[in-house]
């Protein structure tokens, strides 16, 4: 299977490289990678992306001066898969930016907050990837946790997969109906168990109680299983009450947050994450995604999971091996194993995030991502587990014995015949 580079440019060569001379050191500057589309020369558009994305053309009265050329950004490389059509290597100088003050929030106004997604003068872009230099990497926060911080938080061994769930249905529920599932789920052996991103506190369900019963019932669960459970509700304050939300629910018991960066900011995120009264994994959640990375001008999924994983992100979702009636995520196999990669490379000291497969994962298809993954994921099953017709407790065990079957090489149909939890969950699907 080919790495994958960007949806526009999947299965394709390009047809010609032009490398082009660069006035900046790659240690001092950003590395920007952008596919485009234009009617008009490309690599005079590049150059002027480059141009616009910096300082803009100069509009001094007196001659261009050497500290305008030094913060000016320029292409080095372009890879032409068209007449007009390429994917084009920017560098950017540090020079232009102030890591000391809000550096996350610096680089997303550089590289999409400013014109590059605005102009007229092409037709289509993508924001591919970007790399930074490794001086400046220690100014992000980057995730608490990661694979290795929550395995010890569950007692795991490095090889052991983690299995969770998704609170569904999403609205209607009481208190004590949410506090319920989990309880089931804990003692059907899942490790972790998020809010579904749609259950926002109504009056019916309020936060703090619901919090304090889930809580209480997964002690309940951990007196008979000895087993840790995660439990991550939806952070839903106001920007100004975020943060001190977060703490109260920590002094209400739970053991991880879950909110939406992607909605909230990405700022928001970090700031979380750099917060040490906030000492739980914090679960990005990835609605709204495809929204950001598909469609004529658009950011990658790639460079929305290195900006999640230098906010602070412990966990994010990718997407579901083998799943192609769910999630638009889940639709490139390429991506979800370029993600997993960018997720848990090394990356100088920033920690690693836990890629989660999740949206219409089940025990059919489960041995499909623990094929593509190995054990470095988490595995978020909602409705094939809560929908189990044996039961919610049931539901996990069926997961747990399709990776079991994985384990002992043995084909799922064949072990399912002594699995009366797998067999049913096989028949569901």
């Amino acid at each position: 299977m080919e790495k994958y580079r960007g949806r526009e440019i999947l299965g394709r060569e390009p047809r010609e490289t032009i490398n082009l001379e660069s006035r900046h050191n790659p240690e001092e500057s950003i590395s920007l990678v952008y596919y485009i589309k234009t009617r008009q020369d490309l690599v005079k558009t590049a150059k002027e992306i480059a141009r616009d994305e910096t300082t803009g053309s100069w509009i001094g009265q007196k001659a261009v001066t050497s500290l305008f050329r030094r913060s000016q950004a320029d292409v080095y490389k372009i890879e032409k898969y068209g007449p007009s059509e390429g994917v084009i290597y920017i560098r950017s100088p540090l020079s232009n930016l102030n890591p000391e003050e809000g550096l996350l929030y610096q680089l997303m106004m550089l590289t999409i907050g400013g014109p590059v997604l605005e102009f007229v003068y092409y037709d289509e872009v993508a924001f591919l990837d970007f790399e930074l230099p490794s001086k400046i990497l220690s100014f992000f926060p980057g995730p608490q946790f990661g694979i290795s911080g929550t395995r010890k938080l569950l007692g795991l061994g490095p090889e052991e997969l983690i299995v969770g769930t998704i609170v569904k249905p999403c609205a209607g529920l009481s208190v004590e109906e949410v506090a319920e599932k989990c309880y089931q789920a804990a003692l059907g052996g899942v490790r972790f168990i998020k809010d579904d991103e749609k259950m926002l506190g109504p009056e019916y369900c309020p936060q703090e109680k619901k919090i304090r019963l889930v809580t209480e019932a997964l002690k309940r669960a951990y007196d008979k299983t000895g087993q840790n459970v995660l439990y991550a509700p939806h952070l839903i304050a106001s920007p100004d009450k975020m943060r001190d939300w977060a703490r109260k629910a920590i002094d209400w018991g739970v053991t991880a947050l879950m909110f939406n960066p992607l909605i909230a900011g990405m700022g928001y995120l970090e700031m979380l994450a750099r917060d040490k009264e906030i000492n739980v994994p914090l679960y990005a959640h990835s609605g709204g995604r495809s929204g950001w990375s598909t469609g004529p001008r658009r950011v990658d999924d790639v460079v929305l999971a290195k900006l999640l994983r230098l906010a602070g992100a412990d966990y994010f979702q990718i997407g579901v091996m083998g799943q192609e009636e769910c999630h638009i995520a889940s639709l490139i196999p390429e991506l979800l194993l370029r993600l997993k990669e960018v997720f848990t490379n090394d990356w100088e000291g920033i920690e690693d995030t836990l890629p989660v497969a999740a949206g219409g994962l089940n025990a059919r298809n489960l041995v499909e991502n623990i094929k593509a993954f190995g054990s470095s994921f988490m595995g978020l099953a909602g409705s094939s587990i809560l929908k189990h017709p044996l039961g919610i407790k049931a539901g996990v065990t069926a997961m747990n014995q399709a990776a079991q079957a994985f384990k002992k090489g043995i084909p799922l149909e064949e072990y399912a015949q002594q699995c009366p939890e797998l067999k049913t969950a096989l028949q569901m699907e």
